[in-house]
C-alpha cells in the first residue's frame, strides 16, 4: 500500500481533470470573456492530447522503464495544472490544459501496467479493483468538485488542488517504487506511427465533438474529418508493421484473448458514455428535472463500477477464474439498459437509479475482466503497450459511443423544443441501441478462452 497509495493519488487527479471543468465552464467564460464557440476547447483540448499520448507513453514505458517515464509524465501534469490554474485567456487555458492532458492519459495507463509489475496476474486484479475504484469515484467527484469550487472559492482551485497531491505521489514514488529492468529498444522511436496515430485520435475527436454540434453531420469539414480518419487507420497497421519499435506490435492482435478484450473495452466504452451523457440529459429535458439533480442519475451507474471491482476483484485473484464475469456483465448491462429504455416522463426515480446501478456493475465486471486478460495475454516486454492500448479502444469508444447514440437522438428530436412524448420516444431509441451492443459483447465473452493467471510474482530490479 506505500506503492499503491502514491498510484492512486495520481490516478485520482488525472481522472478527476476529465470532467472537472465541465460545470466549471460558464464560470471560466465569465472570468476570461470566452465565447461559446472557445470555450469547450477547455475540455476538448485534454481530450485530444491525453487520447494520443496514452499509446505513445505505454510503449515508452516498456521501452525506457515505467518508473521513469511515469515521473515524466506526472512533472508534465503538474506543469500544465499550474499553467491551468494561472491562465489570463481561454486560448492560455486550452493550451494549459493540452500540455495537462499529455501527462494525465499517460499516468493514466502507466499506473495500470505498473500493477502489472508489482504482482502476478492473479493477485494483480486486487490492485486494479482498488485503481478501478478510484477512477470511478473521481468521476463521479469531478462535475460535483468543479462546481463547488467555481461557486465558493474560485475555479482556478479546480488545478491548485493537483500541485500538492501530484507533489505526494512525486516524491513517494521516487522513494518507494522499485520496478523491473526494462527490456531495452531494438530499434528508433516510431515517428511515423505516432503521426499516423495522432492524425487518426484527432481526426475521431473532433468530428465527434464537432458532428451536430458546431457543424451538421453533412458538413464537409465533418465528412473530411470523418475520411481522414478512416484513411489513417487503414495506414496504420501497413506502418506498424515496418516499424522497428511499433507503438503496437502487431503481434499482440495475434492473441485471440487480447483482440477480443480489444474489442470489449470499445463496446463498453460505448455503452458507459451513453449512459453518463444521456441519462442526464433524459432527465432534463423529458422529466424536466433541474441540472444538478439530473446529474445525479450519474452516480448509481458509475458506483455499480466501484462494486463491481470490488466484488470480483478478490475473488478473481482467490480463485485465478474470471470468464464468468464478461459473460454476467453482458446480461446484467443489456437487461438493465433495456429497463432504462423504457422510462416515460413519469417514471420514478428507483426504476432509474436501480437499473443504472446493475447496468454499471455488469459494465465493471467487463472494464475488470478485459484489463486483467488483456495485461495477462501480453509478455511482460508489452505490459505496458497492452494497457494503453486498451485505455485507448476505451476512448475511442466512448467518442464512437457519443458520435452515434447523438446522431441517433438527433435524427429523434427534428423540432428544437419537442414534446415530453416525442423526446421520451427519441430516449428510448438511444438507450434501446446499446442492448444489441452487449448482446455482442455477449458473444464476445462466450468467444473469450480463459487462459490461466499465472500466480507467480515478478522480481523488481534493486
Amino acid at each position: 500500500m506505500m506503492v499503491m497509495l502514491p498510484l492512486m493519488l495520481a490516478l485520482f487527479v488525472a481522472s478527476l481533470d476529465q470532467t472537472v471543468v465541465t460545470t466549471a465552464l460558464p464560470a471560466i467564460a465569465r472570468d476570461l470573456h470566452g465565447t461559446a464557440t472557445d470555450v469547450p476547447w477547455v475540455a476538448t483540448a485534454y481530450l485530444l492530447t491525453s487520447a494520443v499520448t496514452t499509446l505513445v507513453f505505454g510503449k515508452l514505458g516498456d521501452v525506457h522503464g515505467r518508473k521513469r517515464i511515469f515521473q515524466v509524465s506526472l512533472v508534465v501534469f503538474l506543469c500544465g495544472s499550474l499553467l491551468s490554474a494561472t491562465a489570463g485567456s481561454v486560448l492560455h487555458l486550452s493550451l494549459s490544459r493540452a500540455l495537462q492532458g499529455i501527462g494525465g492519459g499517460s499516468i493514466t495507463s502507466l499506473v495500470m501496467a505498473i500493477t502489472g509489475d508489482l504482482a502476478a496476474p492473479r493477485q494483480r486484479a486486487r490492485h486494479q479493483a482498488l485503481l478501478g475504484m478510484v477512477a470511478a469515484l473521481a468521476l463521479v467527484a469531478g462535475p460535483l468538485l468543479g462546481g463547488a469550487f467555481a461557486d465558493g472559492l474560485s475555479w482556478r482551485w479546480i488545478f491548485y488542488i493537483n500541485l500538492p497531491i501530484g507533489a505526494v505521489a512525486l516524491a513517494a514514488v521516487a522513494l518507494r517504487l522499485r520496478l523491473p529492468r526494462p527490456v531495452g529498444a531494438g530499434g528508433g522511436p516510431d515517428l511515423l506511427g505516432a503521426s499516423v496515430v495522432t492524425v487518426f485520435t484527432t481526426s475521431v475527436v473532433l468530428f465527434t465533438t464537432w458532428g451536430g454540434h458546431r457543424y451538421a453531420w453533412r458538413a464537409p469539414v465533418i465528412l473530411g474529418l470523418i475520411g481522414l480518419a478512416v484513411v489513417s487507420l487503414a495506414v496504420y497497421p501497413l506502418v506498424e508493421r515496418r516499424a522497428d519499435e511499433p507503438i503496437t506490435p502487431p503481434r499482440l492482435f495475434r492473441r485471440p484473448v487480447f483482440g477480443l478484450a480489444s474489442a470489449q473495452y470499445l463496446i463498453v466504452g460505448m455503452v458507459l458514455f451513453a449512459g453518463m451523457l444521456y441519462v442526464p440529459l433524459f432527465a432534463q429535458l423529458v422529466q424536466h428535472k433541474s441540472a444538478f439533480r439530473a446529474g445525479l442519475y450519474v452516480i448509481p451507474l458509475l458506483l455499480g463500477l466501484v462494486a463491481a471491482a470490488a466484488l470480483s476483484g478478490p475473488v478473481i485473484a482467490r480463485t485465478g477464474r474470471y470468464k464468468a464475469y464478461p459473460v454476467a456483465g453482458a446480461v446484467l448491462a443489456g437487461g438493465a439498459m433495456a429497463v432504462v429504455s423504457r422510462a416515460g416522463p413519469h417514471t420514478g426515480a428507483p426504476w432509474l437509479v436501480v437499473p443504472l446501478a446493475v447496468a454499471g456493475v455488469g459494465l465493471g465486471f467487463f472494464l475488470q475482466v478485459a484489463l486483467l486478460a488483456g495485461q495477462s495475454s501480453a509478455g511482460h516486454e508489452d505490459v505496458g503497450t497492452a494497457t494503453a492500448v486498451l485505455n485507448f479502444c476505451r476512448t475511442l469508444g466512448g467518442a464512437f459511443g457519443t458520435a452515434l447514440f447523438g446522431a441517433i437522438l438527433a435524427a429523434g428530436l427534428p423540432s428544437p423544443q419537442p414534446g415530453p412524448a416525442q423526446a421520451a420516444a427519441a430516449f428510448h431509441t438511444v438507450f434501446g441501441w446499446t442492448v444489441p451492443f452487449m448482446a455482442l459483447a455477449f458473444v464476445l465473452a462466450l468467444a473469450m478462452p480463459e487462459e490461466p493467471l499465472p500466480d507467480r510474482q515478478p522480481r523488481p530490479a534493486g
